[in-house]
């Protein structure tokens, strides 16, 4: 079954005029309603549907409806450039450092990965590490503390991108490791 998905055109009145931003990709429609009352509707980039499509009171509330619409959209721009540049950043993780995942239901489990590889500028490739204690002795029941063995690779390689925001890698739909700070890591095993 085909849907319809109607075009820009659609949504546009007969008679508006158009208004477009300069220094963004804002486009807004400006006309008179059917009560007399000045409306518009507004679009950005390449979308079919609109951003918004209102009447308004007056011809002042609807400039300053479309200058927001404009401001609002520029800013969206703005931090679009902004994180793709954060992107292109060097992450900042080198071979040997170690990642952990903390993760559990009712419990909570650490696994450590060790970076093996840098694979281009935003892939790492990282390895499953074992873990050795670091209880001091008086942690309560069920609970300890872990740091790994280094070296000690217990999985196969694995390729992941690096989130160079948080300086994490995602391991799989439940774990993403994070970079370790050197401190024993808490486990629990209430399950």
């Amino acid at each position: 079954m085909m849907r319809f998905v109607p075009s820009r055109d659609f949504y546009i009145p007969k008679g508006s005029v158009k208004i477009a931003d300069k220094a963004g990709d804002g486009l807004v429609y400006i006309y008179t309603s059917a009560k007399g009352r000045p409306a518009a509707i507004a679009f950005h980039g390449k979308a079919a549907k609109p951003d918004w499509h209102h009447s308004f009171a007056s011809a002042e509330a609807r400039e300053r409806k479309i200058r927001e619409h404009f401001e609002g959209r520029r800013r969206w721009a703005e931090w679009k450039l902004e994180r793709r540049d954060e992107r292109k950043k060097p992450h900042g993780i080198e071979v040997g450092h170690v990642l952990y995942a903390s993760w559990g239901y009712e419990q909570t489990n650490i696994d450590f990965y060790q970076v093996t590889k840098i694979i281009g500028a935003q892939m790492v490739e990282v390895c499953a590490v074992s873990q050795i204690s670091a209880d001091k002795g008086d942690e309560p029941w069920m609970t300890g503390k872990v740091v790994p063995k280094l070296d000690a690779f217990t999985g196969k390689p694995m390729r992941r991108r690096v989130n160079g925001r948080s300086k994490s890698v995602r391991i799989d739909d439940v774990r993403t490791a994070f970079l370790w700070d050197g401190r024993p890591l808490n486990w629990t095993g209430y399950a």
